[in-house]
């Protein structure tokens, strides 16, 4: 029995994932934004998506809908009608980074959206953790 148990632990002890990510603190971006007559900008839009490691689309439609306004992708750069504040968008950037990043786990930032079975899940690289996602 003891043999049974160490090779059923040797099995699960492979199936965990190697935590990823270089151990450095994870930064959350900060926001960058001009105006441009009734719009604002957001000049840094690519690479704040990039550094969570998620889609722009799914990002833009984010912001736009908990800032209640409309807006567009251009060249990198998120176009919003209105003018808004800047700590006002970071505040929603932080929300989404709460909800769609960091594991409920963990708090790793390492982690990914996947679809299994029609549901979209987070799954954290570090821990392994599978949590259904709310959709945005």
């Amino acid at each position: 029995m003891t043999d049974d148990y160490e090779d059923l632990l040797e099995k699960g002890l492979e199936e965990v994932p190697e935590e990823s990510g270089s151990g450095e603190r994870f930064e959350m971006p900060e926001v960058d934004t001009r105006k441009d007559g009734s719009k604002t900008i957001v000049v840094n839009f690519s690479e704040i998506a990039d550094k969570l490691n998620r889609e722009k689309d799914r990002l833009s439609k984010y912001l736009q809908n908990e800032l209640g306004t409309a807006g567009r992708l251009k060249e990198g750069e998120l176009v919003l009608n209105g003018e808004l504040r800047r700590g006002n968008i970071q505040g929603r950037l932080q929300n989404f980074a709460e909800d769609f990043v960091f594991c409920p786990e963990c708090d790793s930032p390492d982690t990914e959206i996947v679809k299994e079975k029609g549901v979209q899940l987070l799954k954290c690289q570090a821990c392994g953790a599978r949590n259904p996602l709310n959709s945005a």
